[in-house]
């Protein structure tokens, strides 16, 4: 592990966003509480979607997939079965990582091109929805109603909206140092390297299916804990919500929006965005039919055409020419 990991985990900036953000739930009235707390999910899930998109550069929608087998499977087990669901989130996050293995062998054994690989990916979400749908263990389309959160945490219930707001900056912070571990481990390197040129990494000696198969089950088995930790705020298992792949277009949208394979950008795109389409729809939802979205459609497209790599690497240019950035700058040894 390179010495940058630590020196984020060390970063007053870190714990200062932290400590500010923890009395939230305090402050905050219910509805602004509600937001923040989805920020908070999507956060967690574009990061844990940029390990396979922005790092590897394997575009991905199968990621509603691992999302809704953390959200539905857990719940069906408790209401079917009673199954703890703390049991219930091992269970669920076991299978998307084997269905996450699955899929980047497929992609493997048959060097899908980016494109195939797409459309595979779309169809195995496709797949894992019809199935929720038409199997009424999972709840088929009516989806699963959750018991009463009580506050029990043995029982996988966080105590209403303080408590889902602490376990969502947890997941999301969790997710981002994963981000950032990898990035500084070799495994990072190799992802990257994949991504840039796949033959050119096969042919120095990488062993380009095990590091698919290790991006792929580490952003599955994230997707699937913060998916079982999203319906338990909700407390309704939607499958047309959670199992749905317009919810992994919407992560896309956040990590490309934000910075493609840095660990911060996905985190920076889902919290500015996240807040945006929900203030929009709130007070203009009402004003005209689709009034937000064409809005918030244009805030999109301006965003990618002024900074087509994404928001964060055009925050850091603005940093660095801040006034006083010079003289903190170190001084440039010549060769």
């Amino acid at each position: 592990m390179r010495p940058e990991f630590y020196k984020v985990l060390a970063s007053p900036v870190l714990w200062g966003i932290l400590i500010l953000a923890a009395p939230l739930p305090f402050l905050l009235p219910s509805y602004y509480l509600h937001i923040v707390i989805l920020s908070l999910v999507y956060v967690a899930l574009a990061s844990s979607w940029n390990i396979v998109g922005g790092m590897a550069g394997q575009i991905s929608l199968a990621h509603s997939l691992f999302i809704g087998t953390g959200a539905m499977l857990s719940t069906a087990l408790l209401l079917k079965l009673g199954i703890n669901m703390w049991v219930g989130l091992l269970i669920s996050a076991a299978i998307s990582a084997m269905l996450a293995a699955m899929i980047a062998w497929i992609d493997y054994r048959f060097r899908l091109g980016h494109l195939s690989f797409v459309l595979i990916t779309l169809a195995f979400a496709e797949m894992g929805g019809l199935v929720v749908e038409g199997w009424d263990f999972l709840g088929g389309a009516s989806g699963l109603l959750l018991p009463r959160d009580t506050g029990h945490f043995l029982d996988f219930q966080f105590g209403g909206s303080h408590g889902a707001f602490w376990v969502m900056l947890l997941l999301a912070v969790v997710c981002v140092l994963v981000n950032v571990a990898i990035l500084n481990a070799p495994l990072g390197y190799y992802l990257r390297t994949i991504r840039d040129n796949e033959n050119a990494a096969r042919a120095i000696g990488v062993n380009v299916l095990r590091y698919k198969v290790a991006a792929m089950v580490i952003s599955a088995v994230l997707a699937s804990i913060v998916g079982t930790a999203y319906v338990r705020y909700l407390t309704f298992a939607d499958p047309y919500l959670l199992i749905s792949p317009v919810i992994t277009i919407e992560i896309v949208l956040f990590a490309t929006v934000g910075g493609l394979g840095s660990a911060f950008g996905p985190a920076l795109g889902a919290l500015l965005l996240v807040p945006l389409g929900e203030i929009l729809r709130g007070q203009l939802g009402g004003v005209l039919p689709g009034l937000h979205y064409f809005i918030y459609g244009i805030v999109v497209i301006a965003v990618i055409l002024i900074t087509p790599q994404g928001l964060l690497p055009l925050f850091e240019r603005l940093w660095k020419r801040r006034p006083g950035a010079a003289a903190t700058r170190p001084p440039t040894v010549a060769p």
